[in-house]
């Protein structure tokens, strides 16, 4: 690789990184293609020019920040089948909280803009290919019932993923908890198919995100009561 490839690229990365950067900050819908360029110090053509218009542009940050979930470095020391599909469940939730504003912002944009849909489809085509690899390992160990179609399968566990995201980012799970809801749907999903020790695992994976998922209710329940409580004593 020259060195106009290597600045080109380094150039590409920060743009896109200033893209989730202001995202995060103002949303996607007030993100500009102006705010950009003067954050990155280029000309507004210089941005058209490299990657078209704001849906684009914008759909390329992230794109590529998914792209990189999933090319996680902790993922392929997994081993294959069922190992590896939850650590990929687990990657996808602990990625989203590690940037819970932007994915917050995203989450908002995409339940709202035609504009996105593409970039969904896309997203979600290679995340249904990943899973289906890996059930097709645990098929073909006969840790996944035979009748179960692959595919169809795949596809419900991503949407099962997206579900948690959008509870999540509804406010309606407190805190971290995307990773226990995460774990409970595609538990729900899996526990009807899956075969001897997998299925076991998984039985307790799925209990075990229930049990904290009840703690956090039970406990937001709680706390709204004290609240109300109090507010009743204050009044005259």
């Amino acid at each position: 690789m020259n060195l106009i490839t290597e600045q080109r690229l380094a150039r590409r990365a920060h743009i896109l990184e200033t893209a989730r950067e202001l995202i995060t900050e103002r949303g996607y819908h007030a993100t500009t293609v102006r705010d950009l360029a003067e954050r990155c110090r280029v000309s507004v053509p210089t941005l058209y020019n490299q990657f078209g218009g704001k849906d684009a542009l914008l759909g390329a940050a992230i794109e590529d920040h998914f792209n990189r979930v999933v090319a996680s470095a902790r993922l392929p020391r997994a081993e294959p089948g069922l190992p590896r599909l939850l650590a990929i469940i687990d990657a996808c939730a602990q990625h989203i909280l590690e940037r819970a504003d932007y994915h917050r912002r995203l989450l908002d944009a995409f339940a709202s803009l035609d504009a996105t849909q593409d970039i969904q489809l896309r997203i979600a085509w290679r995340l249904v290919d990943i899973f289906e690899t890996e059930l097709r390992v645990l098929q073909k160990e006969r840790r996944l019932a035979a009748w179960a179609d692959t595919a169809l399968l795949a596809g419900q566990l991503n949407a099962a993923i997206i579900s948690s995201a959008m509870v999540w980012s509804s406010g309606h799970w407190p805190g971290n908890h995307l990773l226990a809801g995460m774990r409970y749907a595609t538990g729900l999903v899996l526990g009807s198919v899956l075969r001897g020790a997998a299925g076991k695992r998984i039985e307790t994976w799925t209990m075990d995100a229930q049990a904290e998922l009840t703690r956090a209710r039970d406990t937001s329940a709680a706390a709204d009561e004290h609240t109300s409580t109090r507010a009743g004593q204050r009044r005259p």
